[in-house]
């Protein structure tokens, strides 16, 4: 659970005075601390301490905050957090709650007068910001100075915090020369130390990159000894393969010499053929003529003959359409009339029948009206019971139509409800949906909360309470513009990863799952004891306030549940910050000096306001409020949970209204049956008193249809002869129309005559044609064959080209020489050139391949050698060249290195020895007496050039009759070990170059008489004037310890009545305390 430290407020008072200023600081060493003032630091909201110039002891109860002083002087003096042992980063060091915080340290200058004050600005989210004399700088140039001061915060023996303790008892021999170096023999002997180290390290690198070198090149001799009979063989081989090149060449070119003459004679004969092809073509040129002649006139006279005949071909066509359609009409009117006849006998038929079955009703019906007898006294009682029936029609209808009445009345009151339903569940969806928005927010700004909240959903049977989810998912602001004050409030980590349990088991369990199992990064905090309405009362109401322009707390803009809240009020305090409007802005020097009011929101602003220490004036610093990022779309869970509530009764009031109407549309039912069967009765007594007469009235009806039927009487023989009339007009029409045809089919026998005479012109065209034709085939045939042979010479003379072509690039890429892709025949130059070369080698081509063959056999008895051992002999050569080359310049490092080596070895191990044997005679002084035995020396290492092996030896012995044993975790006592650590630290005291010590807590696990005597120690070494500034934490002191004036002892106090560290004054109360004691002895 987070706990609100202001109530806590850890306070450090000067035991002897808090006046002491800097006026004081001549007393103290250069570089020496002369103030540490701190805010918003760890536990401190706000403090200063003045320390002595020698020895400062800080006590105070665990947990009080002595730490949080060692903390600020590492920070302050630009050390790194890992020094001090605790949180890595620096925004941890803020006090909680705040987004920053402030370490101020002044350092005495005591050469040039005003002395270093140092400011480190803290941020939660950004960089420190540095100041050095109020003027702002680089951390760098703040680490500049402490070297140049000689202030090592991060060696331990200058520097020792509460969680380095252990780590300086268990540090090795090398690590502790290192740091003691640093602190006593300066900058030079630790330099010097470093440089042999990397001199040793690099001199060994070519000792073994030597004896690599060395290595290789006899690897390279012995593999170069292996390839010499090799690289001979393959010499060999390419002189037989030069020789196979050459009579390549020469077979090549007797080759192409040979194409070029079979060339030149298939040219001469493509050309012979070629000739004779066209002496053929210049014959046949008349008859080709005469043909082409004859065929024009062939097909002028039969495009004349196709024109007639197409004619003769339409005319016909026309006569036999207009003769068909002729005959068509008048079939088809004769049909039409033919069938018309034929309809009206069978409708005379028909009226017939008709006339004997209404006659046979009539017959019926008269007989049944006969038969018929009905007296007045049925007639009563029919019309008596009739009535009653009519009231109880009456009686039934009447509660029908206030039964419908009801009906309808809880319809329109279902349907009205259903639409207050529909409205109520689209604003709890709008509210769902922006929970849901909240939701996927939170998965992109903090998965693992996002995964947390997952899993708390489908895991709630697991915990005994309720448990709250992130602050994003259960908080709703009541009007938007008061959003960006609840964000910039809460911390974001509270707002989108703390989980809220009213249960510390289901805490427990909680935290177990996610950061063990799940690794997820998220918080958890049980509720506040406090409840909502004592946090609301701690608050000055809010009415008094108005006259500001303040009209509310932050927590009356904030819904959500009670937990969730009373966990802001005592982290955010949210119930005592107020929201003002413009009206505050011109009472700002009301306001400020209202002492209950020290934060407040106006606009895009949170002011703070403060009480200077030194003039006591007010002053005010203001924060922009950053725009609201979370908590948009915000809903009220009161709304939702009303909504839900009303939804719900609406849904229970629509069920009761749905049965209601089924059981009115069951009681509808009963009476609309109940009335059918009335109406039914009603229905067959009138038909019994009707009955006669309805029977009366069908009797006149048939009787009246019987003479409509024989109204519609019709003459079968005078429609017989009227549709005889028209059949005979139809065919004389007929006869008239085909005579009309007659003329035109006089037309079409002329035309078909002069037709015929034109098919024998056809005929003797076509028959002078072909005459033509068959001579001209005959010449034909002889030209086909001389084709033939033309195209045969002309395959012969392109393969010619081809072969010719192929020889003669074969012979130019053979010579590396290039030639047109076209070209069948090489440069006169190359060819002379090439004759000449070749003159005494064969000129049978038989010879050249035997020759060849023959150097072959010769090539292949030599044996299988790959081509790149020459390639691999040359490389072998180089990398031989270049380690000969690194083996010299590596010997003349080596030699150089270790001429360097023994000058710097001689000079650091006088001054190490030197430094060991100072501190040793002081070591082993301070140990007689504590009545112990103790000794520092150097611990060489058996290769005189591991310089990074040298190291510190301390040997101890507590005990009689033991002897002395090098320090060690198992072997010493935590207290013995601290015992050692401490003297060693003093036996440092004088030969340190260092403006101040610090030690946290290194008594821990000291018996009492080893810390009596350690604290004496101290107090004499540290009470020296030459000796510098001393820090010693302790959270308890002995009784009876002498004490020096020299020393300052500061108290860190805390509680809750605790007053400020300004406000304490030592003298006055020290001034009342005697007052008070006179006045008793009095």
């Amino acid at each position: 659970m987070i706990q609100d430290q202001s109530q806590n407020q850890s306070n450090l008072n000067d035991s002897l005075s808090t006046t002491l200023t800097q006026s004081t600081s001549h007393k103290h060493s250069h570089g020496a601390i002369v103030r540490i003032r701190l805010e918003n630091f760890m536990t401190y909201k706000e403090v200063e301490l003045y320390p002595g110039p020698r020895l400062n002891v800080i006590i105070g109860p665990n947990g009080s905050g002595k730490s949080s002083i060692v903390c600020a002087i590492c920070l302050g003096l630009a050390g790194h957090p890992r020094v001090i042992g605790r949180a890595g980063n620096i925004g941890d060091y803020i006090k909680t709650g705040n987004e920053k915080g402030m370490i101020e340290i002044e350092l005495n200058n005591a050469e040039r007068g005003s002395n270093w004050i140092v400011n480190r600005t803290l941020h939660t989210h950004s960089a420190s910001k540095w100041t050095l004399n109020g003027k702002s700088t680089t951390e760098t140039a703040i680490k500049d100075l402490m070297k140049n001061l000689h202030i090592q915060v991060d060696n331990l023996c200058q520097f020792l915090p509460q969680e380095k303790v252990a780590e300086f008892t268990n540090m090795s021999k090398c690590d502790l020369l290192e740091n003691t170096e640093k602190c006593v023999g300066g900058e030079e002997l630790y330099s010097l130390h470093k440089s042999l180290k990397t001199l040793g390290q690099e001199t060994r690198t070519l000792e073994v990159d030597l004896s690599e070198a060395l290595n290789q090149a006899a690897t390279c001799k012995q593999v170069l000894k292996h390839l010499e009979p090799d690289v001979q063989a393959i010499q060999g081989r390419k002189d037989l393969e030069a020789k196979i090149g050459e009579y390549t060449k020469c077979k090549y070119f007797r080759d192409y010499e040979e194409k070029i003459n079979d060339h030149e004679n298939v040219t001469k004969a493509f050309d012979a053929v070629k000739k004779k092809v066209e002496e053929v073509n210049h014959r046949l040129k008349p008859m080709q003529d005469q043909i082409k002649k004859s065929k024009v006139e062939l097909e002028k006279t039969q495009t004349s003959f196709k024109a007639k005949y197409k004619e003769s071909v339409d005319l016909k066509n026309k006569l036999n359409k207009d003769i068909n359609a002729i005959s068509e009409q008048s079939d088809d009117l004769i049909e039409k009339i033919r069938d018309e006849l034929h309809h009206k006998k069978d409708e005379e038929k028909r009226r017939i029948e008709s006339c004997k079955d209404v006659e046979q009703q009539i017959n019926a019906l008269e007989e049944q009206f006969d038969s018929m007898d009905v007296n007045s006294q049925d007639q009563e009682d029919l019309q008596a019971e009739w009535n009653k029936l009519e009231e109880e029609r009456k009686r039934i209808s009447e509660q029908q139509a206030q039964l419908s009445n009801k009906h309808q009345q809880v319809i329109d009151e279902v349907r009205r409800i259903q639409q207050d339903i529909q409205i109520k569940q689209r604003e709890l969806d709008h509210i769902n949906n922006v929970q849901e928005t909240r939701l996927v927010n939170l998965q992109h700004q903090n998965p693992d909360a996002w995964k947390a909240v997952k899993w708390l959903r489908q895991n709630k049977m697991l915990f005994r309470k309720t448990v709250y989810e992130p602050m994003i998912l259960s908080l709703n602001v009541n009007e938007p513009n008061m959003t960006k004050y609840v964000e910039f409030v809460i911390p974001k980590r509270d707002l989108l990863a703390m989980f809220i349990f009213e249960d510390t088991d289901d805490m427990e369990l909680f935290i177990k799952e996610c950061h063990e199992k799940q690794k997820l990064v998220v918080h958890g905090s049980a509720i506040p004891v406090m409840s909502l309405e004592e946090f609301r009362r701690e608050a000055t109401p809010i009415d008094n306030l108005k006259k500001y322009g303040m009209f509310q707390y932050v927590i009356d803009a904030v819904q959500g549940p009670d937990a969730i809240l009373r966990y802001l009020c005592q982290t955010t305090k949210i119930h005592t910050l107020p929201i003002a409007n413009d009206l505050s802005m011109t009472k700002m020097d009301d306001i400020t000096k209202d002492e209950k009011i020290r934060r407040f929101f106006v606009k895009n602003f949170c002011y703070s306001l403060s009480i200077s220490y030194y003039t006591k004036e007010p002053s005010t610093t203001n924060v922009h409020v950053q725009k609201e990022k979370y908590l948009t779309d915000s809903v009220s869970h009161d709304r939702k949970q009303k909504l839900e509530q009303e939804h719900q009764q609406m849904k229970d009031r629509c069920n009761e209204l749905q049965k209601s109407q089924q059981v009115y549309e069951k009681e509808q039912d009963g009476l609309s049956r109940h009335l059918d069967d009335v109406k039914a009765r009603k229905i067959a007594i009138t038909d019994k008193r009707n009955m006669k007469a309805k029977l009366e009235r069908k009797i006149e009806e048939k009787k009246h249809t019987l003479n409509m039927y024989k109204k519609k009487q019709i003459d079968i023989e005078k429609e017989e002869k009227i549709a005889h009339e028209k059949e005979m007009k139809i065919h004389e029409d007929k006869m008239h129309k085909l005579n009309a045809q007659v003329k035109e089919l006089e037309n079409f026998n002329k035309k078909c005559n002069l037709m015929i005479i034109d098919s024998g012109r056809v005929a003797l065209a076509r028959q002078q044609n072909l005459q033509a034709v068959g001579k001209l085939e005959i010449y034909n045939d002889e030209l086909t064959q001389l084709k033939e042979k033309t195209i045969n010479s002309k395959k012969r003379l392109e393969m010619s080209e081809a072969s010719t072509r192929l020889a003669a690039q074969k012979v130019a890429k053979s010579l590396d020489k290039n030639l047109p892709p076209d070209n069948i025949v090489l440069p006169n130059k190359m060819i002379q050139e090439l004759r000449t070369k070749f003159a005494d080698f064969p000129t049978n081509l038989a010879d050249l391949e035997s020759e060849i063959m023959n150097f072959n056999a010769q090539l292949s008895c030599q044996g299988n050698i790959k081509d790149d051992v020459i390639r691999l002999y040359q490389l072998e050569k180089a990398k031989l060249t270049q380690f000969e080359n690194r083996i010299h310049d590596l010997e003349i490092k080596i030699k150089q290195g270790q001429i360097t080596a023994d000058t710097s070895k001689n000079k650091w191990l006088n001054e190490v020895n030197t430094m060991i044997h100072d501190i040793n005679e002081k070591f082993v002084d301070l140990f007689n007496t504590m009545g112990c035995k103790g000794q520092v020396c150097l611990d060489i290492p058996e290769s005189a050039k591991d310089f990074e092996k040298y190291g510190v030896n301390i040997k101890v012995q507590f005990r009689d009759g033991e002897k002395l044993h090098e320090m060690s975790e198992f072997l010493q006592s935590g207290g013995e070990k601290s015992v050692s650590v401490m003297l060693y630290m003093i036996a440092l005291q004088n030969m340190t170059i260092c403006p101040f010590r610090c030690v946290d807590e290194i008594n821990q696990g000291m018996d009492p008489t080893n810390e009596r005597r350690v604290f004496e120690l101290l107090v004499r070494h540290s009470s020296d004037k030459a000796n510098s500034q001393y820090f010693l934490l302790s959270p308890k002191l002995l009784p009876n310890l002498k004490y020096s004036r020299k020393i300052k002892l500061l108290f860190v106090c805390n509680g809750d009545v605790n007053i400020k560290s300004q406000e304490w004054n030592v003298a006055k109360y020290i001034e009342r305390r005697r007052a008070l004691a006179n006045t008793q002895n009095n």
